[in-house]
């Protein structure tokens, strides 16, 4: 990019007192556009050349709303109905619902893997694209907590409305829905109001702590930050096993990082991908990483893994590697599928924390009112689409546009800073 951008920037001619200021300012004009052209640039070059995590986005977020609409709604009634904290229904169990419970595989956190390994997969490229920590977390901000606020507040609102029609208090306080809105639910141990976001706060944290061993160990990162995942993870391991049974309230603490370490090495087995795709380690490093790093996910070092999750998980980071490996430009973009799958993915974000809440409110207020609970599920599924696209359109893309800007300002200000 510097390249590019020498000839409108240098050369500048010492013709008198002004020539300094002038050459001071034409260098840092060339700070700001380098770094605002740098972030569009990256975002541009990873959307080409894999442009297959696009299709593996779209296909995701499908496959989490079918598990959480047509599965987990009808398998987990009393788990549903606790989430608006009403009384479960007595459901006729669909067709399929015993054939996909007899094959050991869970197609919603299939979806949820593919997930978890995308954003190991860019994780490195976004900490590259940002000079400080400060306005890598600032671009997360940006990028995730206000739709997520907007999509949460729109949930909350079906719920209201829920409420009135039932004659019924509304179901949570102002502590539990502040600490939802802050990704602090796990933390202060509350109950899910939208059982989708469990993966956002593993995610954010994982961000948090990514972002923070970047600082530190920019040097062999992957190495590093490997290393330190499996070493806390024994760690916690050994405080839950020596001190399990014992009635202490930091106890849950324990319980909680054992939960996320977990995932954490789920999502760094797509870093140790990216880092194997663009040569930054050998492919007996990356295998031996990687090796380790599914050895310890599967084993007794975390909770007592569920066959079918398991599977799930496995299945997915093979495939995933797979079509990085040998088809990460994608298979084709012609037709309506591809088309619809694009437009999946590009509202994923919006559709992924804003269907829950809504979506089962609708189902149980048709299920009430003596209706199909296909039909709420109709009604779900249009309203989350268009709530989608209108979010993204308008929140999501805006927010991501202040957050390039507000980043630049941030660079500016380190390089005046540095200068002075």
């Amino acid at each position: 990019m510097t390249g590019l951008l020498r000839p409108a920037f240098c050369g500048a001619r010492n013709d008198g007192p002004g020539s300094s200021l002038r050459a001071e300012r034409s260098n840092l004009e060339k700070v700001i556009l380098e770094i605002i052209l740098s972030n569009d640039y990256v975002h541009f070059m990873l959307k080409q050349e894999f442009h297959i995590l696009n299709a593996l986005r779209g296909l995701s977020v499908l496959f989490v709303i079918f598990y959480h609409f047509f599965v987990f709604f009808f398998s987990h009634q009393t788990m549903s109905a606790g989430l608006l904290q009403i009384d479960p229904k007595d459901l006729v169990e669909p067709f399929y619902l015993q054939m996909l419970g007899d094959f050991p595989f869970n197609i919603g956190h299939f979806g949820v893997a593919f997930f978890f390994l995308i954003s190991g997969f860019l994780i490195q490229p976004s900490l590259e694209r940002y000079p400080s920590l400060w306005s890598y977390l600032t671009h997360k901000i940006f990028r995730l907590w206000p739709s997520y606020a907007i999509c949460f507040l729109m949930g909350l609102l079906f719920v209201v409305a829920f409420s009135l029609l039932r004659g019924s208090e509304f179901p949570y306080t102002a502590d539990h829905l502040f600490a939802y809105f802050f990704w602090m639910r796990d933390i202060f141990h509350y109950s899910f109001i939208d059982g989708a976001v469990w993966s956002l706060e593993i995610q954010v944290k994982f961000y948090l702590f990514a972002g923070i061993i970047w600082s530190f160990c920019r040097k062999n990162f992957l190495e590093k930050f490997v290393f330190i995942t499996l070493f806390l993870s024994f760690f916690v391991y050994g405080l839950y096993t020596f001190f399990d049974g014992e009635d202490a309230s930091w106890f849950y603490f324990v319980t909680l990082a054992r939960r996320n370490l977990k995932y954490f090495i789920l999502i760094l087995l797509g870093t140790c991908l990216y880092a194997f795709y663009k040569k930054q380690i050998s492919w007996q490093k990356g295998v031996g990483l990687s090796s380790l790093l599914l050895v310890s996910f599967v084993s007794p070092l975390f909770n007592a893994p569920e066959v079918a999750k398991i599977i799930s998980y496995l299945s997915a980071f093979f495939i995933f590697s797979y079509l990085i490996l040998f088809h990460a430009k994608g298979f084709g973009h012609k037709g309506v599928c591809h088309k619809f799958i694009k437009w999946a993915s590009d509202i994923s974000y919006p559709l992924y924390i804003g269907h829950v809440l809504p979506g089962y409110v609708m189902m149980f207020y048709a299920i009430e009112q003596g209706l199909s609970v296909y039909w709420g599920i109709f009604a779900a599924l249009v309203y989350v689409f268009v709530m989608a696209d209108i979010v993204h359109k308008k929140v999501e893309v805006s927010f991501l546009r202040m957050s390039n800007a507000l980043s630049s300002r941030i660079y500016f200000g380190i390089s005046l800073l540095k200068r002075s």
